[in-house]
């Protein structure tokens, strides 16, 4: 029987559960397990703190809140109709036990449902089965009616399986504590007896002192000072559980070592653990890297305690661990045999913790935040806001401080239609940063990236979802800006970019004033083009005068008579620059600095600028 707490109350008041407005006070969702992810000072810690140091019900794993209510219900209507059927009332003590019974919150601290079920039961076998006297009656067959009751209720309850008979045992449940503060190695001190080292674990004192004002009577607080002494009894054999060393050495290699053999030797003279792993010389385990005491002091005590229901509290315990450690540790602490009625509490700043959520059902993410009330006070008790969040979901990242940059990719994306777009922007992004010098310090391919997507393409982008399996495009490239040509007169290119406005809103997305990109040139950028085709003959013109018609018509309008031979535009392809390679590069190399760009181009510019901004701070 897998046992699993499935909902708890927080009993901190500061604390707020978001997302569940008739019972603020509930986390609910509860898995395998559980992470608490936030920034520092957020409250993971005191959160996690307040549920380790307060009652807790276990809730057997084949029964959900929901399943029970339901079931209760329909239990409830056919005994009333049997109630009917048979015209008979039964005293008001019967009607206020089963009312207990469906109203329960079994989840809870007072209504554990092993105990209320059990109850309702007992109350029937007395009332019924033995012939007790009711006060509305005294010609009916109690045994009957009981039996009746019985059945009832044991053919409403079958959906559970064999499983539902073990909701009438309450489990006998152990906590443990792993917290911050810890290590394998004691602090100037050799202890003489196990007694002697207990009252010296400073780790453990001071916690007990600091976070519970000492009272730890319903949990135990492990930081590892103390496994020199498990080991050195384990190996002297002065332990019933001798063979659990050699049992826990052929965990850590399976689990941890790809089974290459290990062996853990208390050193009586140093009182230090010395490690052999495979066929390498014994070392002090100082001497082999933190991040085996750290695997040694989270596992050893769930190893000792498997097959027991347990509950697991631990403080970051990514901490020393690299990566690929960390994916091991949750795969160990999910899937390892005698595990199975472990239910885990964590806070933690892993992004790979989050990234191993992805591959497992059984895991659980919730935020923290603190929020201080608004008031001149300055001296405010701040609040803490709780959030179930989404396996996935991109804002766990940023809880944690964690950006695309951290595996080497760029933190946001700049999306234009096509290639001499992409050109143009480059070009406009480094007269801005050469304006600004410092203050604009981001550099392509690392703080930001461009995207083509191909004008129409982008239908099948996921912030559209005009197709039934669109591209995910946050799991692509997290967060862009997108950059659109003016729509003119089509109506579908209208309502596309509606809708892509109002899913990227008006910070992340410009359609342009003008017609296309090449109509941001500004008049003497055009002028400096021109010259590369004819030298003379190059008329005075303004920005408006093309900014919305066809660039590749305007000049060929305006310069045809005097430079037949040598057309820069086209009637074709909707009247716009036929040779937009060349024209762009001509452009590039006469833009020179913030002040030849047009006001529309120097304004897309500074949005994109404070786009990067936000997403590398």
């Amino acid at each position: 029987m897998t046992y699993r707490i499935q909902s708890l109350k927080i009993s901190d008041s500061d604390f707020t559960v978001i997302d569940s407005t008739e019972k603020p006070d509930f986390l609910k969702d509860l898995s395998k397990i559980n992470l608490f992810i936030g920034e520092n000072n957020s409250g993971k810690s005191r959160l996690l703190r307040n549920i380790l140091s307060h009652e807790i019900a276990w809730i057997p794993f084949v029964l959900t809140p929901q399943e029970w209510n339901e079931t209760a219900e329909k239990i409830h209507k056919e005994i009333t109709t049997y109630f009917n059927e048979i015209q008979w009332k039964p005293d008001p003590e019967f009607g206020a036990k089963f009312d207990s019974l469906r109203k329960i919150e079994y989840y809870s601290k007072s209504g554990k449902f092993s105990i209320k079920y059990n109850e309702f039961l007992e109350y029937i076998k007395k009332s019924f089965v033995n012939n007790i006297t009711s006060s509305t009656s005294t010609n009916v067959n109690f045994t009957q009616i009981g039996d009746v009751i019985m059945k009832i209720i044991s053919e409403n309850t079958k959906i559970f399986g064999e499983g539902f008979e073990k909701t009438l045992e309450e489990p006998v449940s152990k906590k443990i504590y792993i917290p911050i503060l810890r290590g394998l190695l004691p602090i100037n001190f050799v202890p003489q007896s196990q007694t002697d080292f207990d009252q010296q674990d400073v780790y453990r004192s001071r916690i007990a002192k600091d976070y519970f004002q000492g009272k730890v009577d319903g949990f135990e607080i492990f930081t590892g000072l103390d496994v020199f002494q498990q080991f050195k009894k384990f190996r002297l054999g002065l332990s019933q559980d001798g063979k659990k060393l050699d049992e826990y050495q052929k965990f850590l290699s399976k689990n941890f070592f790809e089974n290459k053999t290990v062996l853990l030797i208390p050193h009586e003279e140093t009182q230090t653990i010395f490690i052999k792993i495979g066929d390498e010389k014994d070392r002090e385990i100082y001497n082999l890297g933190d991040g085996l005491q750290t695997i040694i002091i989270i596992t050893l005590q769930l190893f000792l305690n498997r097959d027991e229901n347990l509950l697991v509290f631990i403080e970051e315990p990514e901490k020393m661990l690299h990566p690929g450690l960390q994916r091991k540790l949750i795969e160990t602490l999910l899937d390892e045999p005698g595990f199975d009625n472990f239910q885990y509490f964590i806070t933690t700043h892993s992004n790979h913790f989050l990234d191993i959520s992805l591959d497992f059902t059984r895991i659980s993410i919730y935020s923290v935040r603190k929020k201080l009330d608004s008031g001149k006070s300055d001296s405010k008790d701040p609040k803490f806001l709780v959030q179930p969040l989404l396996n996935g979901d991109p804002s766990s990242l940023e809880l944690l401080g964690v950006r695309n940059s951290s595996v080497f990719l760029s933190n946001c994306t700049v999306w234009v239609e096509g290639i001499t777009d992409r050109k143009y922007f480059r070009k406009f992004l480094e007269m801005y940063k050469n304006k600004e010098g410092e203050k604009f310090a981001y550099k392509e391919d690392l703080h930001y990236s461009f995207v083509e997507y191909g004008g129409s393409n982008i239908t099948h982008w996921s912030f559209l979802e005009e197709e039934k399996c669109p591209i995910n495009v946050e799991r692509l490239c997290g967060k862009l800006f997108l950059i659109a040509d003016n729509p003119g007169d089509s109506e579908k290119k209208q309502r596309r970019h509606a809708q892509l406005k109002t899913k990227l809103g008006e910070k992340r997305f410009v359609e342009l004033r003008s017609r296309e990109v090449e109509n941001l040139l500004s008049p003497k950028v055009i002028k400096d083009i021109l010259k590369n085709y004819d030298e003379s003959g190059i008329q005075n013109f303004e920005h408006e005068d093309y900014a919305d018609n066809p660039l590749g018509e305007f000049l060929e309008n305006l310069f045809n008579a005097l430079i037949p031979k040598k057309r820069i535009g086209s009637y074709s392809d909707g009247k716009t620059i036929s040779d937009k390679g060349k024209f762009c590069e001509y452009a590039i190399k006469n833009i020179k600095t913030w002040d030849d760009l047009t006001k529309e181009s120097q304004e897309i510019t500074e949005l994109i600028a404070a786009f990067i901004k936000e997403n590398n701070n």
